[in-house]
């Protein structure tokens, strides 16, 4: 974690009813130095006042060699505050991973942790202490990283208990905390600051969007119209002219005019690659507006190309808002998502711990779409709170739904009441019936649901009021566990009990395309469509071979308000805002030396232009083509076999699938995100009655597009260059690789040798399905989930890499 600079004057405003006090308002923070302030420092620590520090009796020398220490240490900083060359009192910055703290609280990124010492006054100084905290919080978050402050004083401290919540901190709970260093073991109050709550409570002006300064607002900016520039002309939505080209490489002009009537032009480096793949050098880009320079603008560049991206007036403010939300939550990325590519694919000892650093540590979202991290609804804090690249820790809310309204189906021989019980508890189930028969209310009259925080705020408590009135829905407060989300936001992984189900919930915010909230009506057979997954891979010697495995959604519950139900069609958003299912967790799947990462971090690349793929590759000491050809018959061969055999088709994107590797190299897959993502095509195949929801009718050539779009066009069209530019194999290498994992297939199964001719796999060419000209024609509802189909929108075809001959 990056500290806050070593000198930076400070502010400290006076309390907040705006009476003087008298106490300086003005204090500048310098690093300590060990050998010259040795003495004031022991003057200020080795005190009965300052008993709580743990060195009451400390000489001068070793109050000096812990200063040493601290000085020596990058995750340390200690900070002296001073006022007009006198020094006043005593700050420490640090890491909460790399201290006392670290495995005893939930950690997430933009944490710092805070120490405070206020010297034994020898006269009163009314206001001096909250002064005092006030300018030290102010110069920790003078680090636009730095999004929350962590305190965690002794339990029995009451004078700093007070004097941290007049500034903001809230108290968590008390922990005990194990000796580390010179800091003795301690029952601590842990207490947390973020830069809300600081604003709030001091009356100062927010910094809650500290990560928005013109730099990094223009990086990515840039960033986002290098990948517009890219997505849109493989698309071909945009035709860039080349002004110089040789070996793939060259500089190319896109010219536009906005709706005032001023020329627009964009300059910039790209180079070309298989399947129309533009790589647009972000650093490269410049524009031009009336002939005169002019800033990159993401936003302004929809604006100027709305009639050539075919955006309509109704559908551009809500898409130029979703290029807005990418951009900030960008600029967020660049301070906080810095860990390399290398350190990613490196694993650690505890899979789990490492498995969800890599899930926070991702950057781009979905590969294809522009605006991809819109989040249309979320506030500045419910973004710090809730978005998967801050790795915040989530306390779930849980209501009671009373059954006449709800339902609960789950797979056979899991109750409502097992399932509450291991994953809240025997002690917390049992107070949330409590709470209901306090209000006198019957507990087995209803279904006990886990809702995401600000779909309680902002949605059910005000949408359902009626509900919550008539006591057809009633909060029940938190439950006994933390969750990280995910990288698809309404999915959230049980930090606190790993093996625990993962919880998926309505989240009614848009976002790339969809409004996220979940189908009551989808819910009901859930469990059914898991469960006949469950048996076709259990029964299939090809998947059982390539050890394909599946993280069954084992249960759900969906809300019904019949007034809702009376009033809106089947797509509409007032029916899928109150439900959540459970599905299964990675964690009791792995055996010894296995580890977990999504495949969307093949995809990830650090700030050094370093790919996580190319980084597991070199870690797994095989080369490219050895480590391609496991990756191929994990991923790919088993979705080829589900086609062909079972007519069966995922939305096998980078998020739903999970990579088990080894060293770095790819073993096997788990699918996850399976009833609202999968589709049986035709009527060959037979499925339960409970399961039919998910049989499409396609057309037998279309079949093919399963790979053809979903896996070659969204994944390998990207990953092929990021191997090739690090060196590690050519684009035309990859390509012939995969070939020959889909030749061994065929080979190994020759019953289904016909079949899989007559798929098309080698075709000359396929045709160019576009997913952000759906999202450009409707940024509400893309597509039609249970017609997906009849809605794709196509734009000629795109040569074959894998063509035969």
């Amino acid at each position: 974690m990056s500290l806050v600079p070593t000198v930076s004057p400070n502010h400290a405003d006076r309390p907040r009813g705006g009476s003087a006090t008298g106490v300086p308002s003005s204090f500048s923070f310098r690093p300590v130095d060990p050998a010259s302030d040795a003495a004031l420092l022991h003057a200020w620590i080795a005190t009965e006042h300052a008993r709580f520090w743990g060195m009451p009796h400390a000489t001068e020398a070793e109050v000096r060699a812990e200063y040493e220490r601290l000085d020596a240490d990058p995750h340390h900083l200690p900070l002296v505050a001073e006022r007009e060359g006198t020094a006043q009192f005593l700050v420490e910055v640090y890491d909460p991973a790399h201290s006392q703290l670290a495995g005893h609280y939930t950690h997430r990124d933009g944490d710092a942790g805070l120490h405070l010492l206020l010297p034994a006054p020898k006269t009163p100084r009314p206001g001096f202490s909250q002064a005092a905290l006030t300018a030290a919080l102010a110069h920790v978050f003078t680090d636009p990283a730095i999004t929350r402050v962590v305190v965690e004083p002794d339990a029995s401290n009451t004078a700093i208990h007070a004097l941290n919540s007049r500034v903001g901190f809230r108290p968590q709970g008390r922990i005990d905390l194990p000796a580390f260093g010179a800091e003795p073991a301690k029952r601590a109050l842990l207490s947390f600051c973020d830069r809300f709550d600081f604003a709030r409570a001091t009356g100062t002006s927010s910094t809650i969007a500290a990560h928005l300064d013109p730099a990094r607002w223009a990086a990515a900016n840039r960033h986002v119209v290098a990948k517009a520039i890219g997505e849109f002309s493989h698309e071909r939505l945009l035709e860039p002219e080349p002004q110089s080209a040789s070996a793939g490489a060259g500089t190319y002009v896109l010219r536009g005019t906005g709706p005032d009537g001023v020329e627009h032009g964009y300059t910039f480096a790209a180079t070309r690659h298989l399947l129309n793949h533009w790589r647009v050098d972000a650093a490269s880009v410049t524009h031009t507006a009336a002939g005169q320079s002019a800033a990159v603008d993401a936003q302004e560049f929809a604006v100027v190309f709305q009639r050539q991206l075919g955006i309509s007036a109704e559908q551009l403010p809500t898409y130029v808002e979703e290029l807005g939300s990418t951009l900030a939550s960008h600029c967020y990325k660049q301070l906080h998502s810095t860990v390399s590519a290398r350190e990613l694919a490196a694993g650690d000892p505890d899979p789990i711990s490492a498995f969800q650093r890599i899930e926070a540590a991702m950057t781009e979202g979905h590969p294809c779409f522009v605006a991809n991290n819109g989040r249309i609804g979320l506030g500045a804090q419910d973004y710090l709170n809730y978005a998967p690249e801050t790795g915040s820790a989530v306390d779930l809310e849980w209501v009671a739904l009373h059954a006449t309204r709800a339902r609960y189906d789950a797979v056979d021989g899991l109750t409502h009441r097992s399932l509450l019980a291991s994953e809240l508890g025997e002690s917390a189930l049992a107070e949330f019936d409590e709470r209901l028969s306090a209000a006198g209310l019957e507990p087995q009259d209803y279904l006990y649901l886990p809702v995401h925080p600000w779909q309680w705020e902002h949605r059910l408590a005000v949408t359902f009021a009626a509900d919550v009135a008539a006591r057809t829905m009633v909060h029940l407060g938190t439950g006994p566990d933390q969750y990280q989300p995910q990288q698809s936001i309404r999915t959230f992984f049980n930090r606190s009990r790993p093996e625990k189900h993962y919880v998926k919930t309505a989240l009614s915010i848009v976002n790339m395309g969809f409004l996220r909230g979940l189908s009551a009506a989808y819910m009901e057979s859930t469990p059914a469509i898991n469960e006949w997954l469950e048996s076709v891979v259990a029964t299939d010697a090809e998947l059982h071979e390539r050890r394909v495995d599946l993280l069954k959604e084992v249960a759900a519950v969906g809300y019904r308000n019949p007034l809702f139900e009376a009033a809106t069609d089947a797509t509409s958003a007032y029916r899928k805002m109150l439900a959540a299912l459970w599905r299964e967790s990675p964690a009791d799947r792995l055996a010894e030396g296995e580890e977990l990462a999504t495949m969307a971090s093949l995809l990830h690349v650090d700030a050094d232009g370093k790919s996580v793929a190319a980084a597991m590759i070199r870690r797994s000491g095989v080369g490219a083509e050895a480590w391609l050809q496991c990756y191929f018959d994990a991923y790919l061969v088993p979705l080829v076999h589900f086609l062909l055999r079972y007519d069966l088709v995922f939305m096998p994107h980078g998020e739903n699938i999970i990579l088990v590797t080894r060293e770095g190299l790819p073993d096997r897959m788990l699918m996850k995100d399976l009833a609202e993502e999968v589709a049986v095509l035709g009527p060959r195949t037979p499925l339960p009655e409970a399961a039919e929801r998910i049989r499409v009718d396609v057309p037998a050539s279309e079949r093919v597009y399963s790979v053809f779009t979903d896996v070659f066009d969204c994944i390998f069209r990207f990953l092929a260059p990021l191997l090739a530019e690090e060196g590690l194999i050519s684009e035309a290498d990859f390509w012939t690789v995969v070939a020959e994992r889909l030749r061994a297939y065929r080979d190994r199964n020759p019953e289904l040798a016909a079949e899989f001719d007559e798929l098309g796999l080698f075709d000359a060419e396929f045709r160019l399905s576009c997913l952000n000209r759906l999202q450009l024609r409707n940024n509400q509802q893309m597509l039609d989930l249970g017609d997906q189909a009849s809605g794709l929108i196509y734009a000629g075809s795109l040569e074959n890499p894998i063509a035969s001959g």
